[in-house]
């Protein structure tokens, strides 16, 4: 029944109605009656009596009996004055009524007021035959002041409470019969026991409060505390919700609480707060309204989340309330700092930012299980220790899982992009942007593991650039992994393949699976011309199935079917390397080298299973039956070394040297067009293109000529320009010869 929960001091009512009810039957009594002369009363009393009694029934059914053991009515001033006041006032039911007790009260004529200076007590719900399921509510006070025309009750003095499962204490009290308000006025304690076991009890304080019966409603103010358990709120203003006895909903302003058990703490605040309550008064929600901030401090660390709005659900168990999920919403920011470790370096710490982020907590409530965000966001990652990098995330969405001891396991983030600071002071910075984005940390150092990006992933580090169907960061080894459709490129030039790795440490590269690479002239003039195979003033391109590049470029090696060229000059080779420190290339199995006389438009091709390239000198050594052709001329050895033009541009072949095996062949018309071949053969053979001039030594020389014969000698000198042989000795003695041209 309402009348049975937080009426304080309703029943005084019962008892000055009853009163003022008997003394006005008693004076109207006294007119109509004659009766003997009492013995004297005493001055200015003019009624008393002894044990009274006074009731009053609706046929069978009581409604109001009222007993004192003295009864005196007073002229001066006028009023009544009852000792050892009892008063019951029957329920409908005429079975269940209120008991009101008092030591003494008086009437007050003058203003029509019952007051009790001494002490009070009134108890509700008592039955003839006591009915353990009756809810009773003892009242205790003194000093009660009763206004007779409008029923309300007030007391300046302290007020003690006992509900059927709630007592409670304040300093002065008012309770209005006809609204049915109960008004209290300072130092305010109310405490909850709760229903049925497992219950736990819950103290409420307020600096003033007022219950309204008829809505179930308590307001508190200008201050308010709540603690149940390890829970505490404290708040200014405050409104408690209650069913049959049970607080259901708290509503606060300026709300800050708490819940500190072993192991964890929660912290919360905001300047509107809701706290939903169940069953035997546990927790079920709580929601936080402008300038909310929800805290766990668990051994695992710290995590902080501001946010205009937080709503939290809690879920029960054993009688406890368990954190499972909060919501934040609005200009949210999570800070999560992770406790240090023992012997481990300490994780990052870590800034969330999005509109509305969800976190949803492990079954014990002391641990985040993961976290996900419903509007766009941003994460950094704020290093703690010299060797960590700063790093930040912009995405669309983000989702986060959590392992043991709230460490961060995974990362996902769609729409992203992302920065990592560099190291090193004055180092560039990395920037990538993709798609879809995940990232998994090490469990024991909390750092990133590794970091995958795919769908539209771009990269950029300084000026080096990047982009490809799929990339993967490796932290430990601090390499990047550019898969499908990976270009890389920078001021020097690009690299095109299905894979390219870099090692961001040293910037090494690999290239693997349809290579292709551009490099760009140096910006810098050389201080020198040049113009061999090296040129750096000249564009070079190769193509290859694998690429590795060191040293920041200086080291480059192509592999299988690999070609190599710079303009038109080319080289076609199983592996080439290149040092452009030492001015170096080498080039391996199946070796094809072409290099173009600018000045006659003339190519140069050796073919050799080696090769060896040095730019200083402008000298290639071919190895392994290398063999040249330069327009109708045929060079074949074992070695071959070839000297280019030390001209700008010009890449016109000097001289040759055949070593092991020479043979020189030269085909072609002669000056009247008949067909006309001629061999030589040696050990050795030195070709000075300038001179048109051959020289073939070593092994038993042989020049064969198709229009004159054959020409052996010690040393044989071809002067093609002038269709010339100088014969140097013979087998047996010394020999010369000329051959001249026919006319």
């Amino acid at each position: 029944m309402r009348r049975t929960r937080w009426i304080l001091l309703a029943s005084i009512l019962i008892l000055v109605a009853a009163v003022a009810g008997i003394y006005r039957a008693q004076k109207d009594a006294q007119g109509k009656q004659v009766v003997d002369r009492p013995v004297a009363l005493p001055d200015n009393v003019s009624v008393s009596a002894q044990d009274w009694r006074w009731s009053k029934n609706d046929g069978d059914r009581p409604i109001v009996e009222v007993r004192a053991r003295n009864f005196a009515q007073k002229s001066d001033p006028p009023r009544v004055d009852l000792d050892h006041v009892e008063l019951k006032l029957f329920h409908k039911d005429g079975k269940a009524f209120d008991l009101v007790k008092s030591p003494q009260a008086e009437l007050r004529m003058e203003d029509s007021t019952l007051y009790s200076a001494g002490e009070v007590e009134i108890t509700m719900g008592l039955t003839e035959q006591p009915d353990p399921r009756n809810r009773l509510v003892r009242i205790h006070t003194s000093g009660v002041t009763f206004e007779t025309q409008s029923g309300k009750a007030t007391t300046d003095a302290e007020a003690s409470f006992e509900f059927e499962n709630s007592t409670g204490t304040a300093r002065g009290a008012a309770y209005d019969p006809a609204s049915r308000d109960l008004h209290l006025r300072s130092a305010v304690k109310l405490h909850w026991r709760g229903q049925g076991p497992g219950a736990k009890p819950m103290t409420v304080e307020a600096g003033e409060l007022n219950y309204r019966e008829n809505d179930d409603k308590v307001y508190l103010k200008p201050w308010s505390r709540l603690q149940r358990a390890t829970m505490t709120l404290n708040a200014g203003a405050a409104t408690v919700t209650l069913d049959r006895g049970e607080i259901r909903l708290v509503e606060a302003a300026q709300a800050k609480g708490e819940d500190r058990t072993p192991g964890r703490q929660l912290l919360y605040s905001a300047a509107q707060l809701w706290l939903h309550f169940g069953a035997k008064g546990v927790m079920e929600s709580i929601a936080g309204k402008q300038g909310a901030r929800l805290e766990t401090v668990t051994a695992s660390g710290r995590t902080i989340v501001n946010s205009t709005n937080v709503d939290l659900a809690f879920a029960a168990q054993t009688g406890d309330s368990i954190l499972q999920k909060a919501l934040a919403n609005g200009s949210t920011v999570v800070e999560s700092f992770p406790a240090p470790r023992k012997g481990v370096e300490p994780p990052s710490d870590r800034v969330l930012r999005s509109d509305v982020v969800e976190v949803i907590m492990r079954p014990n409530g002391e641990e985040i299980d993961h976290l996900d965000t419903h509007s766009p966001g941003q994460i950094e990652f704020l290093p703690r220790s010299p060797r960590q990098r700063y790093r930040r995330l912009d995405g669309e969405r983000f989702s986060m899982v959590y392992g043991a001891n709230n460490q961060l396991e995974k990362f996902r983030a769609t729409q992203v992009k992302t920065l990592t600071r560099a190291l090193k002071k004055g180092g560039a910075d990395r920037k990538t942007s993709s798609q879809d984005l995940l990232a998994q940390f090490d469990p024991q150092t909390g750092d990133v593991q590794s970091l995958e990006q795919w769908t539209g992933f771009q990269f950029e580090e300084g000026d080096r650039r990047g982009r490809s169907d799929h990339a993967r960061l490796e932290s430990a080894s601090e390499r990047i992994v550019l898969q499908g459709a990976a270009r890389l490129w920078d001021s020097t030039g690009s690299t095109d393949a299905l894979r390219i790795e870099i090692d961001q440490r040293t910037g090494d590269m690999t290239a693997e699976g349809k290579v292709t690479s551009t490099r760009l002239p140096d910006e810098k003039k050389p201080k020198k011309p040049q113009g061999s195979l090296l040129d750096a003033s000249d564009t070079v391109q190769a193509r290859a199935q694998r690429m590795q590049t060191k040293e920041d470029n200086q080291w480059i090696r192509y592999d299988g079917d690999a070609l190599l060229w710079q303009g038109p000059n080319r080289i076609e080779a199983e592996s080439i390397l290149i040092q452009r420190k030492l001015q170096r290339l080498d080039a391996t199995g199946s070796v094809v080298s072409q290099f173009r006389e600018k000045t006659k438009n003339l190519f140069t091709v050796v073919r050799a299973p080696q090769m060896t390239y040095w730019d200083a000198e402008k000298k290639a050594h071919y190895m392994g039956n290398a063999r040249l052709n330069r327009g109708n001329l045929v060079v074949t050895s074992r070695e071959l070394f070839a000297w280019f033009s030390q001209k700008e541009n010009d890449n016109s072949l000097e001289r040759a040297e055949a070593v092991g095996d020479s043979v020189i062949v030269q085909s072609g018309p002669d000056a009247t067009g008949k067909p006309r071949t001629r061999r030589g053969t040696s050990e050795r053979s030195d070709y000075d293109v300038a001179a048109g001039r051959v020289i073939l030594s070593g092994g038993a020389p042989q020049m064969f000529d198709s229009l004159k014969g054959t020409t052996r000698g010690e040393r044989l000198t071809w002067f093609a320009n002038e269709d010339r042989l100088v014969v140097d000795g013979s087998w047996n003695q010394p020999a010369a010869s000329r051959i001249l041209k026919k006319r």
